[in-house]
């Protein structure tokens, strides 16, 4: 791109310097200072912004500078596209206005089943098990969403079809999705830093043998496993290295949730009816989270996706709506900041809602969660 140039009052002539022609380091030094919801909008603006972007220049000066954002991310299957049917979407902001929309994101090597179970673990997504011509899977794929890209992380000792995945202190805690389980093999757990897998070596007999259907929650310092045969929820004693059985409200609330998540130790769940719930501890109770009464009235069968986002909770939901002869599926997202109160113990606050998604191809809602990009 060539310099213009504008003319004085008095007839002199100056340069008119343009944005591109700015050496990268200080092209860097501004995108570092922009939220990461701008980077998918602006990485259309040229070729040399898209480069910048992905460069890992920009996330060394974002180091730099200390900037700690989070980054939402959803999954869908796509029901048309049967050789890699889950497409990747981010949010972002668009660049005139303050609407925030998903946008697509490239992922040609990422997982090619929706039967697979994904959690984030700082700026990376893991993408573990699946099924694929009949068969269960073993293998883990890993998106550095700095770049958003996708390598292949080491397999899992046995095979899983839609397990059920936490994160505690950097590992990953993965159980269920397979149907010949012991003692010695339920629970794997992946050591992100050390890149290996162990099996959760703690007796366990009798809830191993509860079926294959589990769900399984890092909350408090440690995890709770719950056994939908059983229906139990057990919390692993660290100090002990023993299972106990967890309060009953906490089963009750696993048992009902949708969906669920927890925010600085905080646990909140979604059933039915779009409530969301948090759990006090002390008392041992299920409270409703007041503070939402912005949010559209919805039908009493909409079900959430709760994410934790940086602090506070993503909520999307779907809605379908009949345009002309075909139906066109639209997603919301609402984003709720966390407060305390002396008197209601946590309430919420809307800080924004609206429409991020519309379309009339058959998408199936997958995942839902955000990646800390803390660099």
């Amino acid at each position: 791109m060539s310099a213009t140039s504008t003319t004085t009052m008095n007839g002199e002539v100056l340069p008119v310097i343009s944005f591109m022609m700015l050496p990268d380091d200080l092209i860097l030094s501004c995108l570092a200072r922009i939220s990461r919801l701008h980077y998918p909008s602006l990485s259309l603006v040229s070729k040399r912004f898209r480069i910048l972007i992905a460069s890992k220049e920009l996330y060394q000066t974002r180091i730099l500078l200390g900037r700690i954002e989070s980054s939402l991310y959803v999954c869908f299957r796509s029901y048309r596209h049967y050789t890699n049917p889950l497409r990747w979407f981010t949010l972002c902001q668009r660049l005139h206005n303050a609407e925030k929309v998903l946008v697509p994101i490239p992922s040609p090597n990422s997982p090619v089943d929706f039967k697979t179970t994904v959690v984030a673990v700082g700026h990376y997504i893991y993408a573990i098990g699946g099924f694929v011509n009949y068969n269960a899977l073993s293998t883990v794929m890993v998106m550095d969403c700095r770049s958003n890209t996708w390598s292949e992380a080491p397999s899992m000792r046995v095979a899983r079809v839609l397990p059920s995945a936490c994160v505690l202190d950097e590992k990953i805690y993965v159980i269920g999705g397979y149907n010949k389980f012991d003692s010695t093999n339920w629970i794997e757990v992946f050591d992100t830093s050390t890149k290996t897998w162990e099996f959760l070596h703690i007796p366990s007999d009798k809830i191993c043998l509860g079926g294959s259907k589990y769900t399984i929650v890092a909350y408090e310092g440690t995890i709770y496993v719950r056994s939908d045969d059983l229906d139990a929820t057990y919390k692993l004693c660290n100090k002990k290295s023993r299972w106990r059985e967890a309060d009953l409200a906490i089963n009750m609330g696993l048992r009902s949730a949708s969906t669920y998540c927890v925010i600085e130790n905080v646990f909140y769940r979604c059933g039915g009816g779009f409530m969301i719930n948090w759990y006090d501890s002390k008392p041992k109770i299920w409270r409703n989270l007041k503070g939402l009464e912005g949010l559209p009235s919805l039908c009493g069968n909409v079900e959430g996706k709760l994410a934790d986002y940086g602090g506070k909770i993503a909520v999307l939901w779907e809605e379908y709506v009949q345009v002309e002869n075909h139906r066109e599926k639209i997603i919301w997202c609402a984003e709720i900041s966390l407060a305390k109160d002396l008197n209601l113990g946590i309430r919420g606050k809307v800080e924004w809602f609206g429409k991020v998604f519309r379309s009339n191809e058959p998408y199936g809602g997958v995942h839902a969660l955000a990646s800390t990009i803390s660099i």
